[in-house]
């Protein structure tokens, strides 16, 4: 069977945090999972929304 492309939209929060000297996000989902993610990546697929009625639970 050939493989399908797909593609996801998810709203999460993030901030930035170094780990092991790298530059990247602390991020959380919105089921509570955190995880880290280096700055290329993160910043490659998310964009910062300054809409502040949007979303306004932690």
């Amino acid at each position: 069977m050939k493989m399908k492309n797909y593609i996801g939209t998810k709203i999460v929060k993030a901030e930035p945090m170094e780990k092991d000297g790298k530059a990247g996000y602390r991020v959380k989902y919105p089921d509570g999972y955190e995880s880290w993610c280096p700055a290329d990546v993160f910043e490659k697929a998310y964009h910062e929304l300054d809409c502040k009625d949007f979303i306004n639970a932690e």
